[in-house]
């Protein structure tokens, strides 16, 4: 394990530490906060039988847990579960604004390109006047031109959109499922951490 990883622990447990103090002079500790604290015990749990007490860590490490052990009650009640969801909850609005945005470009992609499948039909097997009313309706719902020679470009060109639009659509889930962090909100974080963080005071 590289000193940059040493570092950025470090400077992790510092970061959570100064947290506590926050809270021990009455602040809350709301979702930011929990999300580091909640980081920082995955990257303990992944690391402790890597880790080294180095004597940057270790003294972070005792820091943490003078503090802790003397705070906290304060820490706790300085954490409200059910309004820090909420703020998690909150957080999400822009993203699940624009899934369904493109949830809807999707669906009107996908319902462009059949209509073009059914206008191509159309055009292989009816009347002129048909042809021609079909093709209005497809252009205007399009909202491109193509010349009616080229009917067939109007299947590839809305297949295309039409998966750009899925792009689209599976990029907008990633990004919901990426900024969901409830997960990271729970009880007894901070002394999970401690437990951890204790063995290298020793």
């Amino acid at each position: 394990m590289g000193k940059t990883m040493y570092e950025e622990l470090i400077s992790a447990i510092a970061g959570c530490t100064a947290d506590m103090k926050y809270a021990a002079g009455g602040g809350r500790l709301g979702l930011d906060t929990q999300v580091s604290a909640y980081d920082l015990l995955d990257r303990l749990l992944e690391m402790k039988d890597m880790l080294v007490p180095e004597p940057a860590l270790k003294e972070a490490a005792e820091e943490y847990c003078r503090l802790y052990a003397k705070e906290a009650e304060n820490v706790s009640a300085a954490f409200d579960p059910d309004r820090t969801k909420k703020e998690a909850e909150d957080r999400l609005t822009p993203f699940k604004d624009r899934l369904n945005e493109a949830r809807f470009q999707a669906a009107a992609a996908a319902s462009l390109h059949e209509f073009a499948k059914e206008v191509f039909d159309i055009w292989q097997t009816q009347g002129i006047f048909a042809r021609r009313r079909a093709l209005r309706e497809l252009r205007e719902r399009a909202g491109f031109r193509l010349e009616s020679h080229r009917i067939g470009n109007y299947v590839a060109k809305t297949f295309d959109l039409m998966n750009e639009a899925q792009v689209r659509f599976a990029g907008a889930q990633q990004a919901l499922f990426a900024a969901d962090v409830k997960y990271k909100v729970c009880q007894g974080t901070y002394g999970e951490i401690y437990k951890i963080l204790c063995t290298m005071c020793d």
